[in-house]
């Protein structure tokens, strides 16, 4: 399995040293998952970063209500942890799962520390992962008391068309903070309207 595209998103588009792909070489696993399955669940510790390499996963959880919430999506490209457990801050309260097929890349926490003491690109990673997990908090936060309903689920559609395009509609709903009836209901809305434009 070509390591390539792991190289490329940890050094964002610089050379990687030949030391540096050995060291990532030796510290990360390729592993598949089948669709549905939870890679971690929320009361497991959550020791491990993982990269998608093919597929789609989401990070969910239960409010006090037993309500399911979809916190994000992580598709191609991209890293995927619950960040809080993985630094040791706090218990795990997530689940991680994969709504396709996944090809995944992972490195232990364990891995991952001896990495942080031989590899600058890796200290580089650390903190982009922390950044995107504080961007990506703060846009959903954002998201979700600024929008109305209909809003949300318009801009949803705008900003993440591959999500939309390859994940259940009800899922997405758990992402959104509305019920699958309403979503499916502004989603024809939305499509009926896209159509009479183009007439």
């Amino acid at each position: 399995m070509s390591l390539d595209k792991i190289y490329e998103r940890i050094s964002f588009g610089k050379n990687v040293p030949e030391f540096e792909k050995k060291l990532i070489a030796e510290s990360f696993t390729t592993k598949k998952f089948r669709k549905n399955i939870i890679i971690v669940n929320d009361d497991e510790d959550c020791d491990k970063l993982f990269f998608v390499v093919k597929g789609i996963i989401r990070i969910y959880y239960f409010n006090i209500f037993g309500k399911e919430i979809t916190r994000t999506f992580i598709s191609e490209n991209e890293f995927c942890t619950n960040l809080i457990s993985f630094s040791k801050q706090d218990t795990n309260n997530e689940n991680i799962q994969c709504l396709e097929d996944c090809l995944l890349f992972y490195i232990t926490r364990e891995n991952f520390y001896k990495m942080l003491e031989q590899s600058h690109i890796m200290t580089g990673l650390y903190s982009k992962v922390l950044e995107n997990f504080i961007n990506k908090n703060l846009r959903h936060f954002q998201f979700m008391n600024t929008l109305n309903e209909r809003e949300r689920i318009e801009k949803f559609f705008f900003d993440f068309p591959e999500i939309n395009r390859r994940v259940k509609d009800k899922i997405i709903s758990t992402y959104l903070g509305v019920t699958p009836e309403f979503f499916s209901k502004i989603k024809s809305e939305i499509n009926r309207e896209k159509k009479s434009a183009h007439l």
